[in-house]
């Protein structure tokens, strides 16, 4: 392998060929002309060196940076995935003593200055709540918020019940927010397609299809799931959603885009998986300390998303690890990730008890965990 000379190495190069092809010169001896020649044209040199290093690094999608990543992925039709705005349907719940009407473009804003505009108005004649479908000002997933959130009404509200109003997030939150597609994901999706070329309706090809929408991370395929021709496709949304679940209105877009790329006799059905939450009880943590049970978490959620797969009835095949095939989620796995959090030292899981079976359709996802130090 060609080692990139240092500057200091170029230099000497430089001050060595002088004494070979000038005779009676030295480049090592200060002041003469010589000297600061051959740190001049070793600075050069050592100039093209990095320029060439770098235009070697920019030929393959694995190693481009972001402007020339871009330029490998338009050579294949791939793009990034866009923005996307944070919605609630309903995303928001005003509680109000009296009457009060909601107008579409009320402004609801976040403590942090995100704000939300009311799609569509609603009113009350009398103390109550009202509910709001709301969509984010701007795009990015910076506007995601969970449920109980408080908001304060900016303009759009009016009536006797308006002054003393309380606004929070609804049950289900505002999501759906998403910032463009970074640099590793969108590598690892046109590394995926140089890898797997489009072939006709494979089971790589619904992979590449479904990742193309803007908020699926993993894809699960079932070939044949109902005879002939028929095909299974489980996308799962990883960063909207705490299981990774997407709700209907993704699975509708998941559904659409599929249908005008698939094969014309192929009958796809696009679908989410049944979560089947596993809950954890660990005993004897040591040390039993707020920070070690965080770092526990954080092990568990990491290892979930990495090694929870969809179950279904397609076959087992090595180079095929998106297909949804028979499957159970390993007790085993749960006993690294905690033996992997920083600061843990003994710990033992009480719960699951053993594998966690799964039926075609499944997904396991992490449920509640519990901490005893005994």
């Amino acid at each position: 392998m060609f080692a990139i000379p240092s500057l200091k190495d170029s230099v000497e190069r430089c001050r060595r060929a002088f004494r070979s092809y000038l005779p009676g010169s030295d480049a090592w001896i200060w002041p003469n002309n010589i000297y600061p020649t051959a740190k001049v044209f070793g600075g050069i040199e050592h100039g093209i060196f990095g320029f060439a290093d770098y235009v070697q690094k920019q030929k393959f999608a694995l190693t481009a940076d972001s402007e020339n990543l871009d330029l490998h992925g338009e050579e294949l039709g791939l793009s990034r995935r866009p923005t996307a705005p944070a919605r609630g349907a309903p995303g928001i719940s005003i509680e109000v003593s009296d009457a009060i009407t909601v107008n579409a473009g009320a402004v609801f804003r976040r403590s942090d200055g995100i704000e939300y505009l009311a799609m569509v108005g609603g009113a009350t004649g009398a103390a109550g709540s009202v509910l709001v479908d709301v969509v984010a000002a701007a795009d990015g997933k910076q506007a995601n918020a969970i449920v109980g959130t408080p908001l304060e009404i900016v303009s759009g509200v009016s009536g006797p019940g308006a002054d003393d109003a309380l606004a929070v997030v609804a049950d289900g939150g505002i999501v759906g927010g998403l910032d463009v597609e970074d640099d590793e994901t969108f590598r690892a999706r046109i590394l995926f397609r140089k890898r797997n070329p489009p072939h006709g309706g494979s089971a790589a090809d619904y992979v590449l299809w479904a990742s193309a929408v803007s908020g699926v991370t993993r894809v699960f395929v079932e070939r044949l799931f109902n005879g002939v021709g028929t095909v299974r496709v489980f996308p799962l949304m990883d960063d909207l959603y705490t299981d990774g679940i997407p709700q209907p209105g993704d699975i509708a877009r998941v559904a659409a885009y599929i249908d005008g790329v698939r094969p014309a006799g192929a009958v796809v059905t696009v679908a989410a998986p049944a979560a089947v939450p596993v809950p954890i009880s660990i005993g004897g943590l040591a040390p039993f300390t707020t920070d070690v049970q965080e770092a526990i978490n954080t092990e568990l959620r990491a290892m979930f998303r990495a090694n929870s797969r969809v179950a279904g009835r397609d076959a087992a095949i090595a180079s095929m690890p998106y297909l949804a095939m028979p499957t159970s989620f390993s007790r085993s796995w749960i006993w690294q990730a905690i033996a992997n959090a920083s600061g843990e030292t003994r710990h033992r899981v009480i719960l699951p008890a053993d594998d966690v079976p799964l039926i075609p359709g499944q997904i396991a996802t992490l449920g509640p965990v519990a901490f005893s130090g005994s």
